[in-house]
């Protein structure tokens, strides 16, 4: 089983093995300073990936392998993705979470990956894609445009009707917390959090059908006197939702 790795430690392959008399594993162990086992895993996820190649007992950079480094050094992160979707584990998780938010469970179902291999895939996307999202134990690609407003509050409409069956104990089914409906839409809609809040108070201002109540003490409550929210307070507010207009 693969470890994790980083970048840089597929880097210092491809470097090594730009070298005109190759590399083995020996090798690797020597100049990165890490243990037999470590130097064989490395060397074999750079094969795996098609970033060296083997010819007899020694290893060599691959044209794919020469880019990828190039690409690296200049903090190229477009030709890295378009280098890293030559390799299939990772095509297959970014092809997901650029429709989708999925979590580790729907991502080996999807992949028939191990739960190792996506993390390795969820590490080089984290580098390459400054817009990997998590919430609530679900991976996405954050979406190029923001939804149109009707969207957003037809997929808050939709959250708010599934989660007033389950209200919180204790307290009316009609008011959800925030922080509940925020996680889900931010998943369905692939949203970070923070476009989520800007969404929200945009339709606070201009929707009747929201009221956002903060708890005053057990499940006390009372109308949010202001018309935006930190999502720091996501976990002291309610939402009310109005179903028709």
């Amino acid at each position: 089983m693969v470890r994790p790795f980083t970048l840089s430690r597929l880097a210092d392959i491809i470097h090594l093995a730009q070298a005109p008399q190759g590399i083995t594993s020996d090798d690797v162990e020597e100049a990165m300073m890490v243990t037999r086992d470590r130097a064989v895993e490395l060397v074999r996820q750079a094969e795996e990936m098609k970033l060296i190649r083997p010819d007899g007992s020694r290893y060599y950079s691959t044209n794919l392998g020469s880019v990828f480094f190039e690409a690296l050094r200049n903090d190229d992160n477009t030709k890295l993705d378009n280098t890293l979707s030559e390799y299939p584990p990772y095509l297959k998780v970014r092809t997901i979470l650029s429709e989708k938010s999925a979590d580790m469970a729907e991502l080996k179902g999807e992949t028939e990956l191990t739960e190792v291999a996506i993390e390795i895939v969820l590490r080089l996307l984290r580098y390459v894609h400054d817009d990997l999202c998590c919430i609530n134990e679900r991976f996405f690609l954050r979406a190029k445009e923001l939804p149109e407003d009707k969207c957003f509050l037809s997929a808050v409409r939709k959250t708010y009707s599934e989660l007033r069956g389950c209200a919180q104990w204790g307290c009316p089914e009609y008011f959800i917390r925030v922080d509940r409906i925020a996680s889900r839409v931010c998943g369905e809609l692939r949203l970070p959090i923070d476009d989520f809040a800007k969404l929200l108070n945009k339709t606070m201002n201009t929707s009747p059908h929201i009221e956002v109540h903060s708890e005053v003490a057990s499940y006390q409550f009372m109308p949010f006197s202001r018309r935006k929210l930190d999502p720091k307070s996501y976990r002291k507010c309610y939402m009310r939702l109005k179903m028709r207009a």
